[in-house]
């Protein structure tokens, strides 16, 4: 077992473990948007970073396997800045229709950026305009318009 600490919690974890997954056993939320339980760490989306002590800059809690000793701040203010900054530029070209979006008040991006990220946007441009719905199989519609490529 693996002796961690996130956010002066203690937790043991068996070898192999992520921090998000670890993270998840104490019952804290850290958003994301790439992660599947099914599927390997990816770590596209970068909006679980977390701060490690003894390491220089934020790392993907997805992608990090949990080791000894370990201190992790999940709610630091370097680690809230960034996850700020990811999510204003997921929403760069994200239409900002909630109130009619068919996905409205029941959004992963939406309740990610009503919890975590930033009040305003830095960023005024136009956005871009796809063709809609792009089919990929009988049962998979792509809207471009309102994909984050999180993965």
């Amino acid at each position: 077992m693996i002796n961690l600490t996130i956010n002066g919690q203690q937790i043991s974890v068996p070898k192999g473990t992520t921090v998000y997954t670890a993270a998840q056993q104490l019952g804290l939320d850290i958003p994301i948007f790439c992660y599947h339980d099914r599927m390997p760490p990816f770590g596209a989306c970068r909006v679980c970073l977390v701060e490690v002590e003894k390491m220089g800059k934020l790392q993907t809690s997805c992608t990090l396997q949990a080791t000894e000793g370990m201190v992790v701040n999940t709610q630091s203010a370097l680690a809230a800045k960034g996850r700020k900054e990811i999510l204003e530029f997921l929403l760069i070209n994200h239409p900002l229709d909630c109130p009619i979006c068919d996905k409205g008040g029941e959004c992963p991006l939406q309740d990610q950026t009503l919890k975590f990220g930033p009040g305003e946007s830095r960023f005024f441009e136009e956005k871009r305009h796809f063709k809609k719905p792009l089919p990929l199989g009988p049962v998979l519609m792509l809207d471009r318009e309102r994909c984050i490529v999180c993965a």
